[in-house]
């Protein structure tokens, strides 16, 4: 074999081995930007689960299954284990939310929605006491959404304790029968009136319905006594919850100049990434191009270098 022709086959291997280099670079480079693309993507999924993120409040309407979607998709796709530790987080936080609305008798906080009148269902000091230590456990305490959910247990450790006081008043007040006093009556209603009214209320009022008839059918002097007291029990009432409301609608009126700055947010941010999208077409198209060219240009060199060889090799069996 000629010098020559084991000249071009070693030139063969370098370039060969060279290329085969260069091409698993590549590969190596497109799978680590692939799965980067990958992480962003499913962190920006995750992200999309809040109103916002960095004060903690949930998108409105969604449940605990949309978290253990997100987590199965990231598994299915071989995703960082930190973002598997941030979708369960989020997830306990969301839960917390859960079991703070199941207190009430309707949801009393739904994205950046607070109830003004949020009433308890029944005295549930214990489910209450549960909600508040797991509230400390969490890792959005301390954001705007946690300090939010501690208020609205405040209201619901208070509202709990009035409706037990009440309740214990009136089997008081219903197992005293024929001893019972217009007095009696009198003062232990005044726990009822500060209730908020709601399905418990009323079941106590129902309860202590026989005995106000009662006392009304037994003089008409304590049946007109009775109707004053049921006039300053619904004062009573009213300044109770007029309290609790302005607390609520204060906080409102914050969580509005949050909903009108994240709207304003989106806004910039749809912009922006529709530039930034418009951008990336450019450069595409711009690269596409230079390919082309790079590509017109490597196949002219190539005729080129191919006529030189086929003249050398005329030579060169001239030569011989």
């Amino acid at each position: 074999m000629k010098k020559k022709t084991i000249g071009w086959i070693l030139l063969g291997l370098v370039v060969f081995g060279a290329v085969s280099f260069a091409s698993y670079h590549i590969y190596q480079e497109k799978m680590i930007q692939s799965e980067k693309a990958n992480k962003e993507m499913l962190n920006k999924r995750l992200t999309e689960l809040y109103e916002d993120q960095q004060s903690g409040y949930f998108k409105p309407d969604i449940s605990s299954a949309t978290f253990d979607d997100l987590a199965t998709e990231v598994k299915n796709q071989r995703g960082d284990s930190r973002t598997l530790e941030d979708i369960a987080q989020a997830k306990q936080n969301f839960e917390i939310q859960i079991r703070l609305n199941d207190l009430f008798e309707r949801d009393v906080l739904n994205g950046l929605d607070l109830s003004a009148h949020p009433v308890l269902k029944a005295p549930k000091e214990n489910q209450i006491q549960t909600v508040k230590e797991q509230l400390k456990e969490s890792s959005a305490k301390e954001k705007e959404w946690g300090q939010d959910i501690a208020m609205l247990l405040s209201i619901a450790e208070t509202q709990s304790k009035d409706f037990s006081s009440a309740e214990n008043d009136v089997e008081n007040l219903v197992n005293k029968g024929s001893d019972l006093t217009l007095s009696d009556y009198l003062t232990g209603v005044k726990t009822l009136a500060v209730l908020p009214d709601g399905k418990f209320k009323q079941q106590l009022l129902d309860k202590l319905a026989p005995v106000k008839n009662q006392l009304a059918n037994e003089n008409a002097n304590f049946a007109t006594q009775i109707q004053q007291s049921d006039a300053s029990m619904e004062n009573a009432k009213k300044n109770y919850q007029e309290r609790q409301a302005k607390v609520l609608a204060e906080r409102n009126k914050e969580l509005t100049v949050l909903k009108k700055e994240l709207m304003k947010k989106q806004e910039t941010y749809d912009s922006y990434k529709d530039a930034l999208e418009s951008l990336e077409d450019s450069k595409k198209e711009e690269s596409s191009r230079k390919e082309a060219e790079d590509s017109r240009s490597h196949d002219s060199d190539s005729h080129t270098s191919s006529e030189s060889s086929d003249s050398n090799s005329s030579e060169e069996a001239e030569d011989d």
